[in-house]
């Protein structure tokens, strides 16, 4: 599809907006990935970044953690570009909750008190 540009919107720098470089190795989304996981760093495609966040994560529920994370990514990055609304870790951090609180009420019984757990350190 022809774009007026393919540079990603969320760092600021004339960047090939992939997606390795979208959900991982843009300024934006290692702040998002920081405030989720601290120690994680990414590297050089998703399949190893998955892989990283999981051991970095410890929890059974990794998959659901990185799945809302790239998804408040992709959700913060498309307020920008069709409702002009400025990218900022609050946001990204607010649509993290809410997705993730979502999950939660989904969450099986066998894992309620772990996500429980994980989720209050972010209130």
């Amino acid at each position: 599809m022809p774009l007026p540009s393919y540079d990603c919107v969320l760092c600021g720098v004339l960047h090939l907006e992939t997606r390795d470089h979208l959900f991982f190795h843009c300024a934006f989304a290692k702040t998002c990935w920081a405030y989720l996981c601290g120690s994680f760093t990414p590297v050089a495609n998703v399949h190893l970044n998955v892989e990283s966040l999981k051991r970095k994560l410890k929890v059974p529920f990794f998959m659901e953690i990185i799945i809302m994370g790239a998804w408040s990514i992709w959700k913060v990055r498309n307020d920008f570009i069709f409702n002009q609304r400025t990218p900022n870790l609050y946001r990204c951090r607010q649509l993290f909750k809410e997705e993730m609180n979502l999950v939660f009420h989904r969450a099986k019984r066998k894992q309620y008190s772990n996500m429980a757990a994980w989720l209050a350190r972010f209130r």
